[in-house]
């Protein structure tokens, strides 16, 4: 992903797409600067969470000079919002989840919901960022509860 996200930046920065370069460079920053505070390189998801952060960021960003009756800036974060979204592994279906939810019930012997993080966190493990953590919870909810 970090490699994917240099050549990106390189491209953008060469075509001199300020969008392209401004989005492409905050993810590659947020890596950078996380991997720095953790002292480790991180792994494929770690770097799709951040990006997904990012992302978010962005979106908050675009919403707030929206708002603020700042449309060019809101349609220039809404751009680098979007590429940073079209780097990232479609969620899952909502349909999927009762069954993700029940193998992993399984895996981990959960039997109530004392042991909801316990399932949380095999789901979150073994599917990462193509889950909807929302959805997922309620899933658990609704099984263990």
């Amino acid at each position: 992903m970090k490699d994917q996200l240099k050549q990106l930046h390189q491209k953008a920065r060469f075509a001199r797409d300020a969008n392209s370069t401004q989005a492409y460079g905050a993810a590659l920053a947020a890596i950078q600067e996380g991997e720095v505070r953790a002292n480790q390189d991180f792994d494929e998801a770690k770097m799709l969470s951040v990006v997904e952060k990012e992302a978010g960021k962005f979106k908050e960003s675009a919403e707030a000079f929206a708002k603020a009756g700042r449309d060019k800036q809101a349609t220039e974060l809404t751009a680098c919002m979007e590429l940073l979204v079209a780097l990232l592994p479609s969620k899952l279906d909502e349909a999927a989840y009762p069954k993700l939810v029940a193998n992993a019930i399984e895996a981990t012997g959960a039997s109530s919901m004392k042991e909801m993080g316990l399932v949380m966190a095999a789901l979150k493990k073994e599917h990462g960022s193509v889950l909807e953590m929302r959805i997922a919870s309620a899933a658990v909810k609704n099984a263990l509860g």
